[in-house]
């Protein structure tokens, strides 16, 4: 199991593909990794497990080594784009478990909503969504999944 963000809306959403193939690296002794730091340097994929989730009907998952500003600025634009087309979108930071949303009372994931107008979101919105500990609660034994609202 692993950790995803996701975005998802009632608007079909695009898949976006890594143009050019970039060096990954890991360093376990050092505990780095580094990918090139380009922009372009992430991908949005079809993702069918949205409405485990969420009552929005489309969703892309976001695969990326890590944040940067740049394309933290390209996912605020692409965000942009979709509200032209509907009223809401959410970014998801959530714990994939493979039982799709079906929980025990005592296991059901801890939700923390915000919402924003689409010029309040920042680079700082986006990088505290990525930064945001699934975890944090282990005394509970459950998960906590971030949902950014994102309206126009």
């Amino acid at each position: 199991m692993s950790v995803c963000t996701f975005i998802a809306a009632n608007f079909p959403l695009d898949e976006i593909r890594v143009l050019n193939e970039y060096p990954l690296e890991i360093n376990v002794d050092e505990r780095t990794v580094h990918d090139d730091d380009t922009d372009d340097n992430f991908t949005l994929r079809k993702f069918g497990d949205v409405s485990c989730y969420t009552d929005m009907a489309y969703g892309v998952c976001l695969e990326w080594a890590y944040y940067t500003e740049g394309r933290a600025k390209r996912i605020i634009k692409y965000i942009s784009d979709v509200l032209r087309h509907t009223d809401t979108v959410e970014v998801w930071h959530v714990w994939l478990d493979g039982f799709c949303g079906f929980y025990d009372d005592d296991e059901r994931p801890v939700i923390k909503k915000k919402t924003l107008h689409i010029d309040e979101v920042t680079l700082e919105v986006i990088k505290e969504l990525d930064d945001a500990e699934i975890w944090q609660n282990n005394y509970l034994k459950r998960p906590v999944f971030h949902c950014l609202r994102i309206v126009r």
